[in-house]
């Protein structure tokens, strides 16, 4: 019984050793980033809110599938765009009923509005690793302007995949009132605030 085990055991440090071939530093310099459009990598990337719930806490969720893209040019940075799209019927709170009652119409209406998203507009350097991104984040088909502060985490092949790789974290927040997603409210807080963090493997 113990052979398989090994051989699987040997195959995998095999291909490790050819990954370790690929060259990998990291690099955490945003302006030595590789340019060109890079796609969301779902499997490694997370939208999570958060609102006051009843005053006692803050309750959070996430959603589970979303798609983006991201096209860079470390010469202009102040240049990059951001889009992203969440599909709200993979709300997730940990509970069926809380989630059930957020894809329905008084709130993210997911069956007429599947799908909510951010585009960036512009976007201004805070630091060597920092920006402002300012763009419309649209749910329920109403649009409105938020901004992101965004870190630059890095950037370098993926050992992995060998792909061209650059992530980021950010955050965010807004009015949930602003989007007519008013259900629970005073209750539970109008203001949500994000946490986001993104991996993008390059498509060109």
């Amino acid at each position: 019984m113990r052979y398989p085990f090994i051989a699987v055991l040997f195959l995998t440090l095999a291909g490790c050793a050819s990954v370790a071939r690929i060259v990998y530093p990291l690099n955490d310099d945003p302006l030595k980033a590789v340019p060109g459009r890079y796609e969301l990598d779902p499997t490694h990337a997370n939208i999570i809110f958060s609102v006051n719930h009843l005053g006692f806490s803050l309750h959070h969720g996430r959603f589970n599938q979303i798609e983006g893209s991201l096209v860079i040019n470390p010469e202009k940075p102040q240049e990059a765009q951001l889009y992203t799209r969440i599909d709200t019927a993979s709300v997730d709170t940990n509970s069926e009923a809380l989630d059930n009652m957020l894809r329905a119409d008084r709130m993210f209406d997911s069956e007429n509005y599947p799908y909510a998203s951010f585009e960036s507009t512009r976007i201004q350097l805070t630091g060597e690793k920092t920006a402002e991104i300012v763009g419309n984040l649209t749910i329920r088909g109403i649009r409105k302007e938020i901004t992101l502060s965004a870190e630059f985490i890095g950037s370098g092949t993926n050992p992995a995949t060998g792909k061209k790789t650059i992530g980021f974290s950010g955050k965010g927040r807004f009015k949930r009132s602003d989007f007519n997603l008013k259900q629970w409210l005073p209750l539970v807080g109008d203001e949500v605030n994000l946490i986001l963090e993104a991996e993008f493997t390059r498509a060109n």
